[in-house]
């Protein structure tokens, strides 16, 4: 059983992730892990429409669509505001492309971005006469919502930031800034690649007009799959950027009429196995219990943070606070190389991080599987590079 108040069954639950006997593996942040039983669950819905082609058709698509009322349901929202996507990033470029942007429209987004949000805006103002403001996001929500007041101007039409920075694993007040932004009539646009799973969600009481993400990291679900949320006052807000088959109702007489939920941000034939497998990945968090999950997540977060900031000369870019960050913690050794680091860790110990390029340093994340021992190892194979930096 686990160390900590979840109450979880952790041997039990590491039998599910072959990987942890090859590897201390602490990257779900880029790519999670399925579990056993839901990768077999997801390769065999894949093979029925497979060996079925269209003969499996129909119900393909039931279990899609008792996927989107899964992931609907786990997001507080409703199934008619989940559009199903490959992931964060495509939700991230339907809102780019879709809003209808003005000649010196503004659009404001955090200073710590994945490509996945940096490129689409930036190539927006590559593209048409609009500008990109950033704005920083801070140790505490009272400092990044100042920042925010401060960014903000008569022309911003758009604000867009990560849920959870994939940098620093620092946590956006997401309801404030959507309270703030909706309050001047500016959209909001939440990117919770790593935020879905991490921690409870509730995006009708976020409150924002827009939210994307992906299933594939922290909730361990199949590579491909992902959502944009649509909340549903702000559906005409967007226009689709492709359109095709399933995107709406055609007539020779009336043309195309995009549906009025955000299905209509969907077209063409979909791997709906890949989507069931969505399904399998939510009841078997279910079946663990999601809370107990969250539970054991922070323990190992807060096991590590206190390991971590005791070594001397290793400098911690995210907050201490849970409340503020997330199972994400990132680090640096002043004067050695992430990169370095990286490459020894993983190829001589078989410790998989992340290396975060903005810092020169290296990102740990602590998913459910994960374990103390773990993380008292990987702290003993930092010591002698604390050593070095002083």
């Amino acid at each position: 059983m686990s160390t900590d108040a979840s109450g979880l069954d952790i041997s039990a639950i590491r039998a599910q992730f072959p990987i942890v006997e090859r590897i201390a593996y602490f990257n779900t942040g880029t790519a999670g892990v399925s579990p056993l039983s839901v990768a077999a669950a997801t390769w065999a819905d894949m093979q029925a429409f497979e060996l079925d082609g269209e003969h499996g058709w129909g119900a393909g698509c039931e279990r899609m669509e008792r996927g989107r009322e899964a992931l609907a349901a786990l997001l507080s929202a409703q199934r008619e505001e989940i559009a199903l996507t490959r992931n964060a990033t495509d939700g991230v470029n339907l809102v780019v492309e879709g809003v209808g942007w003005r000649d010196g429209d503004e659009a404001l987004l955090s200073a710590e971005e994945h490509p996945s949000m940096l490129f689409p805006w930036t190539y927006l103002t590559q593209r048409r006469d609009a500008k990109l403001n950033r704005f920083d996001l801070g140790m505490t929500p009272e400092e990044t919502l100042g920042n925010v007041r401060a960014a903000l101007t008569p022309r911003t039409r758009l604000l867009a930031t990560s849920h959870v920075s994939s940098v620093t694993g620092k946590r956006a007040p997401a309801k404030e800034i959507a309270a703030l932004c909706r309050e001047r009539g500016i959209l909001t646009l939440f990117d919770g690649a790593q935020a879905v799973g991490q921690f409870p969600l509730d995006l009708g009481d976020i409150g924002g007009d827009f939210y994307t993400g992906n299933c594939h990291k922290w909730l361990l679900g199949p590579k491909g799959t992902g959502f944009l949320y649509v909340r549903r006052d702000s559906l005409d807000e967007l226009t689709p950027t492709f359109v095709g088959a399933g995107t709406g109702h055609f007539s020779d007489e009336g043309g195309l009429e995009p549906l009025d939920t955000a299905s209509r941000f969907e077209y063409g034939t979909r791997d709906f196995g890949r989507y069931g497998g969505v399904e399998a990945v939510i009841e078997w968090h279910h079946g663990l219990g999601m809370d107990r999950e969250f539970v054991r997540m922070r323990h190992l977060t807060d096991y590590l943070r206190d390991r971590l900031c005791a070594l001397d000369g290793i400098t911690v870019h995210t907050p201490r606070s849970w409340e503020d960050s997330s199972a994400m913690t990132t680090f640096s050794v002043p004067g050695v190389s992430g990169v370095e680091l990286f490459h020894e860790l993983r190829e001589d110990h078989a410790v998989k991080l992340r290396i975060v390029g903005e810092v020169d340093g290296n990102r740990i994340s602590t998913a459910v599987f994960n374990t103390e021992e773990e993380i008292d190892r990987l702290i003993s194979l930092l010591h002698p590079y604390a050593k070095t930096a002083n």
